[in-house]
């Protein structure tokens, strides 16, 4: 069932559960006052006969029911007066009520002894001096007068004479002690008639309510839910690719609200797609496409845009590495011979004896910055090597080893840096042996420039799928997003005199090994660089 519910369109949702409310309200409202009306009209008979039996009985004679229980005779006056007297209530009052006098006592099986009744009664067969069986409500009530000393009434009950309401009203002799009871019935048949009659009223107008109510509310829900229709075929037209639909909407300020949002996305998509065709259209002639404007086809666009840009990308950096290769081939051939001549006559001259220690610190000086002027030149050179040396198995764990202990003195000298290093296995690792090494003292020296205060610097060797990963972490300055974003591009370094070749050529080594760097750094913290290369596997070893 609510499978079926959910299934239904929202206008039948929204009437259903409006009707379902409406249906209880009205339900209820009429329980209610059917319950409310049955209430009073038996309040009201209650009232009336607890009324009449407090005032007639101040009229029953106390010394004819002593004479009555005294004689127990038929024939007695007494009797005849006491009948006489419980008549009138029914002839002055109504023709539904009747009228008796009760003996206070309670017999055996809750049986009361009635001393006298009306004509009416005793034609009904209820007699003089003779013993009625009262029921549960009947004999409640007749013991809280006993025991309150005051008139009360019952609820409605039924009994062989017919159906009723009693109400009880304690006689009193001079002394004040109750000598018999006054009962007053009022007929309460009629009770039953008019919550039937009630009932039978209630049915039809709730039925024309409701009928009313569903026209009503079909109506209204139509006006209401006509914009949601407008609004969810605007969404079905885009969802289908059409960014031209627009919305109108001139009631309900909320949904017009909404609509001049939806208006003003429909807008702007419909300009993010031209400007989408228009630049794959600059790009290249785009894939022939039934219709351009649909969603798979302007993915198709965007990713067709990815694809070229990415490829504009990689051969502007393979002109760009070209055209380093080539600056590096002409400062090779132009500069480093008569830097070698220079750097020559330099050593010769210092080689000398009759110089004085200030000449000999700076021709010392010069050479180490014809020196690093070299390191720079070879740097260049590498970039401009079209293809790697030889590629074999290399041990990981053995250069990784002689690596730190090549660089631990260093460190140690240079600045007060612990060197670490974690090897759990040995690793052999595919590509090439001198290349590798360079790449790991370049980081490495890196590392330990970055930390000028001191600090440490670690290198973890471990397997990671098919690769071989030397992860080298400082405690140095650690790096900026944007600097993470630039690193190994050409010419941007973070030292004072850094060129930024040195690490762009390990990029382009690790790359060419089919392996890849990846660096994690955070300013303040440190800096981790993550080297992979493949591991050399067990069929090349074969």
């Amino acid at each position: 069932m609510m499978q079926k519910i959910k299934k239904l369109p929202l206008f039948r949702k929204v009437l259903l559960f409006s009707f379902l409310i409406t249906f209880l309200v009205a339900v209820s409202t009429a329980g209610i006052s059917f319950i409310l009306h049955s209430k009073l009209l038996e309040d009201q008979i209650e009232e009336r006969v607890e009324g009449l039996s407090s005032l007639w009985s101040t009229t029953i004679n106390t010394e004819d029911i002593f004479s009555v229980k005294e004689f127990q005779d038929l024939d007695n006056p007494a009797l005849g007066r006491l009948v006489k007297n419980v008549s009138l209530i029914n002839e002055r009052n109504a023709a539904f009520v009747e009228a008796y006098i009760l003996d206070p006592e309670i017999h055996e099986n809750s049986s009361f002894y009635v001393l006298a009744a009306s004509k009416h009664y005793n034609d009904l067969g209820l007699e003089n001096m003779s013993y009625y069986k009262g029921g549960e409500e009947f004999t409640k009530t007749f013991k809280t007068v006993i025991n309150e000393d005051r008139a009360s009434s019952t609820g409605v009950y039924k009994d062989q004479y017919g159906t009723w309401i009693t109400a009880f009203s304690p006689i009193k002799d001079e002394r004040g002690n109750v000598i018999a009871l006054l009962g007053v019935d009022a007929e309460a048949s009629f009770v039953g008639a008019d919550e039937k009659k009630i009932t039978a009223i209630l049915i039809y107008s709730f039925l024309i309510i409701t009928i009313i109510v569903y026209f009503l509310l079909s109506w209204g829900l139509k006006k209401v839910i006509e914009p949601i229709n407008e609004i969810i075929y605007g969404i079905n037209e885009v969802s289908s690719g059409n960014f031209n639909v627009r919305l109108q909407i001139e009631e309900f300020s909320d949904l017009k609200k909404l609509a001049e949002r939806f208006n003003m996305m429909t807008r702007q998509l419909s300009i993010l797609f031209d400007r989408l065709s228009a630049t794959s259209q600059q790009l290249g002639p785009p894939p022939k496409r039934q219709d351009p404007m649909q969603w798979e086809a302007a993915l198709d666009e965007m990713e067709n845009i990815f694809q070229k840009t990415k490829f504009q990308q990689e051969l502007q950096r393979a002109e760009k590495m070209n055209a380093i290769g080539q600056l590096a081939a002409s400062v090779a051939h132009e500069i480093r011979n008569p830097m070698t001549v220079v750097k020559g006559f330099l050593q010769i001259f210092l080689a000398k004896e009759s110089m004085s220690d200030e000449e000999r610190m700076y021709i010392k000086l010069m050479i180490e910055e014809m020196n690093r002027a070299e390191t720079i030149i070879n740097d260049y050179l590498s970039l401009a090597k079209p293809d790697l040396k030889q590629i074999e198995q290399v041990d990981g764990a053995e250069l990784a080893s002689k690596v730190v202990d090549l660089m631990n003195s260093y460190a140690m000298m240079s600045k007060n840096i612990d060197m670490a290093i974690h090897i759990s296995e040995p690793i052999m690792v595919r590509g090439n042996k001198s290349e590798l090494n360079q790449v790991l003292i370049n980081i490495l020296k890196n590392g330990i420039e970055a930390m000028k205060e001191g600090g440490k610097l670690t290198l973890t060797l471990k397997e990671e799928g098919d690769y071989g990963v030397f992860i080298i972490s400082d405690t140095g300055i650690g790096m900026s997003e944007e600097a993470l974003k630039r690193l190994g591009t050409a010419f941007y370094s973070l030292k004072e005199k850094g060129t930024g070749i040195g690490l762009m050529v390990c990029y382009q080594i690790i790359e060419r090994m089919k392996g890849k760097i990846e660096v994690e750094s955070k300013e303040g913290e440190g800096t981790t660089f993550r080297i992979y290369v493949p591991l050399f596997s067990a069929k090349e070893q074969e």
